[in-house]
């Protein structure tokens, strides 16, 4: 009989596995992609091969996945200026975490770069990407 640890790392491993294609690989660009109002995807170039996080609208649930760098969405726009992202440009990834809430539905990721302590906070809130930075632990 297998344990809810294993049920769930098997579940969740097709989205862990991203993690792996970007471990160590320093962060170079930031792309944004606006459906009306709403952030609708954030892609981390980490030069040939990209993160992809993307709400998707039916569910609020995030999606992840790992796409080709030059086949970024073309509505896409630079986020390298925003204050939240300048801090970890050039730094290397290096752990990610997905969230499940407690109806079940995986909403969201922690991310860390140059060591394991999660820095950043990744959440689909009515079908929109929030980004938010995470204090340091006490």
């Amino acid at each position: 009989m297998s344990s809810i640890k294993s049920r769930t790392a098997d579940a969740l491993a097709p989205m862990l596995a991203s993690f792996h294609s970007v471990n160590d690989e320093p962060l170079q660009a930031v792309w944004y992609v606006y459906r009306d109002a709403s952030l609708e995807s954030v892609t981390l170039d980490f030069g040939v091969t990209s993160l992809a996080i993307m709400a998707d609208e039916n569910d609020d649930t995030i999606d992840l996945s790992i796409v080709q760098t030059d086949r970024r969405d073309t509505r896409s726009a630079s986020g390298n200026h925003l204050d939240i992202w300048k801090q970890f440009i050039g730094k290397r990834f290096g752990w990610g975490w997905i969230t499940v809430n407690q109806q079940g539905y995986c909403d969201g990721l922690l991310l860390s770069f140059e060591g394991v302590l999660p820095q950043l906070a990744v959440s689909v809130v009515a079908s929109s990407i929030k980004v938010a930075t995470i204090s340091a632990f006490a």
